[in-house]
């Protein structure tokens, strides 16, 4: 190969390096690139194992091709070791070495004499380049690390290596090195990252297992205040489908996750009551003003126990507000009008309809039709206009045909509560 065809070959070597991220892939592209170009009687690379801190051979070709990944060379092998040494003489090479250079060597007494163990390894050395039929071993480093050692048998032609042929194989061998470093990089990177994925998702399984534990406690807990009165029983069933009637008759976009935000909202409107007394939750006659103040601290209550959960953020807002009159004199904080979201105005309708028609213990549930009228009532005061004549459309539509064949609604609260609870 003339000096342009080694540049050209050096460029292509390149290109392909860059685009091959498997290491060992790279390393026989290397070897089949050798054999097809340089043509030699024997191509290997030895390549650093850094977990076993050995080298063995990971790609081979040619008569006298070595067995790939059987023979292992430790890092104390002569061969390895004459690369790693820094010698004291400063005429010997460690760019490359050449079955010849060793010869001569050890006919130099200059070269042997200023470094007794000298000839010992040199000797070892050649005994290593014989065995595995090695001409010329051309090392690649990377910062200082010495990552594989091309071994290059005999040119077919039978002539020698030339000075412009060494240098192509150094250079290749260690642009090789820094391809194969940046390699390793990526899968050690690719394995981290998955590993730190692994690490994330087992996070978020457990999270999310400690949410869902959260929440059934939650729910039980609404239930648990629906309880604790018999007439309560199936009220949070209720007011769910009441909601999402009236949602549906306003036209909202109940799709996905704003469904879900709605449906909790009206399961938990009342959790906040789990801290109020019996005794005031249960009382027949009218709250004192201490015992007010303990019923309307319900709202708050209700949204600190919700704070746990970050994606129960919206429906903690809506449990806080389902209070608020639409006059803005309501509770916690005043609001009026749109400055309350539209599910805690949905939420104010159908809870106060659903009450007022419910039998309690200690007076029984008024007409369908009262509480209708009731609703009408407090229309633009405690109730959004809008939200009460959807859910007048979406109750009427729903339990017309009941109307027409009692001519009334004082005895259609039985087939109500069973025609919602279906």
């Amino acid at each position: 190969m003339t000096s342009f065809e080694y540049q050209e070959a050096l460029k292509n070597a390149a290109r392909g390096m860059v685009r091959v991220k498997n290491p060992t892939r790279l390393l026989k592209m290397i070897v089949r690139f050798i054999d097809r170009e340089v043509e030699l009687d024997q191509t290997s690379i030895l390549i650093f194992d850094q977990p076993k801190n050995r080298y063995y051979f990971v790609a081979s070709k040619g008569n006298h091709r070595i067995p790939v990944n059987l023979i292992r060379l430790d890092a104390d092998n002569p061969l390895i070791q004459w690369f790693l040494r820094k010698e004291k003489s400063n005429s010997i090479n460690k760019d490359f070495l050449t079955y010849k250079q060793i010869l001569r060597f050890l006919n130099n007494w200059t070269i042997l004499d200023s470094d007794a163990s000298l000839q010992r390894r040199l000797e070892e050395v050649k005994e290593q380049m014989e065995l595995f039929k090695a001409s010329v071993c051309v090392p690649g480093f990377f910062k200082g690390e010495l990552l594989g050692i091309f071994l290059l048998g005999h040119k077919l032609d039978g002539s020698d290596f030339s000075i412009e042929e060494l240098s192509f194989f150094q250079t290749l061998a260690n642009d090789a090195s820094m391809a194969i470093k940046m390699s390793q990089y990526h899968e050690v990177l690719m394995c981290r990252n998955q590993e730190l994925e692994e690490k994330i998702h087992e996070v978020s399984q457990l999270r999310k297992k400690e949410r869902e534990t959260y929440y059934q406690i939650i729910f039980s807990l609404a239930r648990e205040v629906h309880t604790r009165d018999a007439y309560t029983y199936g009220h949070l069933e209720e007011v769910e489908k009441l909601g999402v009637m009236t949602a549906q008759e306003m036209g909202l976009d109940l799709s996905g996750r704003k469904r879900d935000i709605l449906v909790a909202a009206l399961h938990l409107h009342d959790v906040g009551k789990i801290g109020v007394p019996d005794s005031i939750l249960k009382k027949e006659d009218k709250l004192t003003e201490d015992e007010w103040l303990i019923m309307r601290d319900h709202a708050l209550r209700g949204a600190k126990i919700l704070e746990p959960l970050d994606d129960f953020e919206e429906v903690a807002k809506i449990v806080l507000l389902h209070h608020e009159n639409y006059d803005g004199l309501g509770y916690p904080y005043g609001l009026k009008g749109e400055e309350i979201p539209i599910e805690a105005r949905i939420i104010a309708v159908v809870d106060a309809f659903h009450a007022m028609v419910s039998n309690r213990c200690y007076r029984k549930g008024c007409s369908f039709d009262d509480a209708i009228r009731e609703l009408e009532r407090c229309a633009g005061k405690q109730f959004d206009p809008q939200v009460v004549q959807a859910f007048i459309r979406a109750v009427r539509k729903r339990l017309q045909p009941k109307y027409e064949e009692t001519r009334g609604y004082e005895p259609l609260l039985p087939s109500f509560e069973k025609e919602t609870s279906d």
